[in-house]
C-alpha cells in the first residue's frame, strides 16, 4: 500500500527561481513544501542582492499567469533596443522592439524587487503551501513512492515524506551532490563588476552590449533615469577595479564603454561575482529533478540564465497540473513518466541556451590572427541579412521553441 504523503512536492531553495515554482503550484493546487536556509525577511539570499534580471517578453507572460507581474511592472524598465559591438572594432548590429513588432524586447529588473514580489506572495495564506524557512534538508533518501527527507529548523529536527523533491539550491546544489550526479564546470576566470550607475544622457530604453578584449561589458536601462553595469573582466584585473576610487574607476569605465550615453555621472556601490558555467551530468534522480543553476548555470553574457530558469519552472508546473487532471485517483507529480517528460522537454532548451552563451564569449574572447575582423564582418552580416536579427530576437524573448502554457499567456488548467 502506498504511505500517504505530507505533500505532494518538496521544493529546497527558496531564492528566485524555488519562489517562483511554489508559486506556481499553489495555482493548481497541489500540496507543496518550500525550504529555504536563510530567513526571507532579510533578504540576503545571493538571488536576491543588488543585481539586475534582464527579462524576456516570455519570462514576462510567466509572472503574470501568476499575477505578479501587476506588482512588479511599476519598477521594471522597458528594452526598447538593444545595442551589440565591439571595442576598437568596425561592425555593429542593433535590434529594436519596432522592427520585431513588439512593445518592448524585454524589462529589466532589480533581483530584490523579485525577491520581495515573491515572498509576499508566499506570505499570503494559501491551502497546501508551507514555507520553512530558515530551514535546510539534512538529508533524504528515495523509495519507489516518494521521497523521505529529514529537516532541520530552528535546532529541531522533523522528518517529510513527499511524491518528489525538486532542487531549485544553485549551481553548488547539495541535493545533486547527494544524489551523487556529477556536474562539469568551465570556469571562465572572469569575474563581474556589477554596478549601478547614472548617467549624462538619457538611457530611452537602450541597452549596449560590448565586446571587449578583456570580456563583454553589458549597460543595461532602469527606472530612474539610472543603468546597470555589468562588466566581465579577468580575475585580477577585475579586483584591481574594484580597488579603484571612484573617480577612477569612472574613468575607466568611461575609457571602455565611450560616451554613446554621454558622461557617467552617479556611481552606486560595486560588487563583484565569479563567473563559470556549470552543467549537470542528469536532470532527474529517483524521485528528484534539478531545475534553475542546480541543472544548468550560464555566464550572464546575453542575460538567459533567469528566463531558462523560468521555463524549468513552467514546464514542471505544466506537467505537475496535467498529472494532477489526469489522475483517475491520486495523482504522483514524482511518477517516473513525469520526471522523463520533464527531462525529454527541458534538456535540449538547457544545452542550447548553454551552447550559446558559451559560444559568444569564446568567440568574442579569441584572440587569435584575424578573428577581430571576422567578428566584425560577422556583426554587419547580422545587422544586414534578412530574418537573422528577427530569429535571434525569437531566442532571446523566449518566444522560439517549444513553450509551457503559462509562456504562451495560457493558465496552467
Amino acid at each position: 500500500m502506498r504511505a500517504a504523503p505530507d505533500c505532494e512536492v518538496l521544493v529546497v531553495g527558496g531564492g528566485l527561481v524555488g519562489s517562483a515554482l511554489a508559486a506556481a503550484l499553489v495555482s493548481i493546487p497541489v500540496r507543496t513544501i518550500l525550504v529555504e536556509a536563510r530567513d526571507p525577511r532579510v533578504l540576503e539570499q545571493p538571488s536576491f542582492d543588488g543585481r539586475v534580471t534582464a527579462l524576456a517578453n516570455g519570462s514576462q507572460r510567466i509572472l503574470e499567469q501568476l499575477d505578479l507581474w501587476s506588482e512588479v511592472r511599476s519598477e521594471a524598465q522597458a528594452i526598447r533596443s538593444i545595442h551589440i559591438g565591439e571595442q576598437g572594432r568596425f561592425g555593429a548590429a542593433r535590434i529594436d522592439a519596432h522592427e520585431e513588432g513588439v512593445a518592448a524586447l524585454g524589462f529589466t529588473v532589480e533581483n530584490r524587487t523579485l525577491g520581495k514580489a515573491l515572498w509576499r506572495r508566499l506570505a499570503e495564506p494559501a491551502a497546501g503551501l508551507t514555507c520553512l524557512a530558515p530551514a535546510t534538508v539534512t538529508r533524504f533518501e528515495a523509495d519507489d513512492d516518494g521521497v523521505i527527507a529529514e529537516l532541520e529548523a530552528q535546532g529541531k529536527l522533523s522528518t517529510v515524506r513527499a511524491r518528489v523533491l525538486i532542487a531549485a539550491d544553485g549551481a553548488d546544489s547539495s541535493v545533486r551532490r547527494a544524489l551523487g550526479i556529477a556536474a562539469r564546470e568551465d570556469d571562465y576566470a572572469q569575474r563581474a563588476i556589477i554596478v549601478n550607475c547614472t548617467t549624462e544622457a538619457p538611457h530611452a530604453g537602450r541597452a549596449f552590449e560590448r565586446f571587449t578584449p578583456q570580456g563583454p561589458l553589458a549597460v543595461l536601462p532602469l527606472p530612474g533615469g539610472r543603468v546597470a553595469v555589468i562588466w566581465t573582466l579577468p580575475a585580477g584585473r577585475a579586483e584591481d577595479c574594484m580597488a579603484l576610487g571612484e573617480a577612477r574607476f569612472r574613468t575607466e569605465l568611461q575609457r571602455v564603454f565611450g560616451h554613446r550615453l554621454g558622461r557617467f555621472e552617479r556611481i552606486g556601490e560595486r560588487s563583484l561575482h565569479p563567473l563559470r558555467r556549470t552543467r549537470s551530468d542528469a536532470l532527474t534522480g529517483p524521485r528528484t529533478l534539478l531545475i534553475g543553476n542546480a541543472a544548468v548555470s550560464l555566464h550572464p553574457v546575453a542575460g538567459q540564465g533567469f528566463n531558462l530558469a523560468l521555463r524549468d519552472v513552467a514546464t514542471i508546473a505544466e506537467l505537475v497540473a496535467d498529472e494532477v487532471v489526469r489522475a483517475d485517483t491520486e495523482a504522483d507529480a514524482g511518477a517516473p513518466a513525469v520526471l522523463e517528460r520533464y527531462r525529454a522537454w527541458r534538456v535540449g532548451d538547457q544545452r542550447k541556451v548553454a551552447a550559446f552563451t558559451h559560444g559568444l564569449v569564446r568567440c568574442f574572447g579569441s584572440s587569435l590572427p584575424g578573428m577581430g575582423v571576422l567578428r566584425g564582418f560577422g556583426l554587419i552580416a547580422f545587422d544586414l541579412l534578412p530574418g537573422a536579427k528577427s530569429q535571434l530576437a525569437r531566442h532571446t524573448m523566449g518566444m522560439a521553441g517549444r513553450l509551457p502554457r503559462l509562456a504562451r499567456h495560457l493558465s496552467l488548467s
